[in-house]
């Protein structure tokens, strides 16, 4: 038998502006700001469990993908030289100038929920995140943090990311790892029967920015070839994945030790540095 009694809620705004090809110029802009709330957490394509399926409402909250804020950019400009513009009209500097444009896609996005949690097993079942044997936040939310802090040592064995002889990065997802740590208490099963799920804490922000450069140049009306420069995560900017923060490995709490890997890098790219793409093309 199969039973839905699963509920989500989605609320968002997005704003969008669009410029039309002129002079040469045309982008495309688009902002979220939004909210998705549910009872379980798992994708659209996988099954949960509820901590109580006596009152499924105990577990809504921020879903597993929820992200508040997302904007993306995208930008397509052809340079003003050559023939018919306002620089290098002649006819061999328009050969040489003419041609040249630039196009690019900027992203960013906020991070998503993250849970703290005693433990990764319950009785009898598989994984669970932050409700039933989770930790309940008692002493100050307000401490919670969302980017990256350098040179965070950590104390008392919690979020010790700073010691070089162990591959420490010395970054955290907190500035004091031990005093978030202290703001966490273990479930107590006669008062916490229905902790339910906050998730006060969210994950690493995202940005990048891919950007090309190119040039066509004609040869003959019907022959031309086109050389580019495609340039991924031009910056060189540094995403990282979200931290672990379970309280029963104290010395991982928070700690950022892993470099996001863009899903359009080879396999053989073990990091998301920059990364240059040349290419030469003949159309005709």
């Amino acid at each position: 038998m199969r039973t839905y009694i699963g509920k989500s809620n989605y609320n968002g705004l997005i704003a969008t502006l669009r410029k039309r090809t002129s002079h040469g110029l045309t982008f495309d802009a688009t902002y979220t700001f939004s909210k998705t709330l549910d009872q379980n957490i798992s994708n659209q394509n996988q099954a949960g469990i509820y901590s109580n399926s006596y009152f499924p409402n105990v577990d809504y909250g921020p879903s597993l993908f929820d992200r508040t804020h997302i904007f993306n950019f995208s930008y397509v400009y052809d340079l003003p030289l050559g023939k018919g513009h306002r620089f290098g009209g002649g006819s061999w500097t328009s050969r040489l100038l003419g041609g040249w444009y630039t196009s690019g896609i900027f992203s960013a996005f906020s991070g998503l929920p993250l849970f703290v949690t005693e433990s990764s097993q319950v009785w009898g079942g598989g994984s669970i995140f932050g409700f039933a044997v989770g930790m309940i936040p008692t002493v100050n939310p307000s401490s919670f943090g969302n980017s990256v802090h350098g040179g965070v040592t950590g104390s008392n064995g919690i979020g010790t990311s700073g010691n070089p002889t162990n591959k420490g990065t010395g970054l955290n997802l907190f500035a004091d790892p031990a005093t978030v740590f202290g703001d966490f208490r273990n479930v107590q099963i006669s008062k916490d029967g229905r902790t339910g799920r906050a998730n006060p804490i969210h994950g690493l922000p995202f940005w990048n920015l891919d950007s090309s450069l190119g040039k066509k140049t004609a040869l003959t009306e019907r022959v031309s070839f086109r050389i580019t420069a495609d340039f991924f995560n031009i910056f060189n900017h540094v995403n990282f994945v979200d931290p672990t923060l379970s309280l029963t490995q104290k010395a991982s709490f928070g700690v950022i030790s892993t470099q996001l890997v863009p899903t359009n890098r080879d396999n053989t790219l073990a990091d998301g540095s920059r990364w240059i793409q040349l290419g030469l093309r003949f159309e005709f």
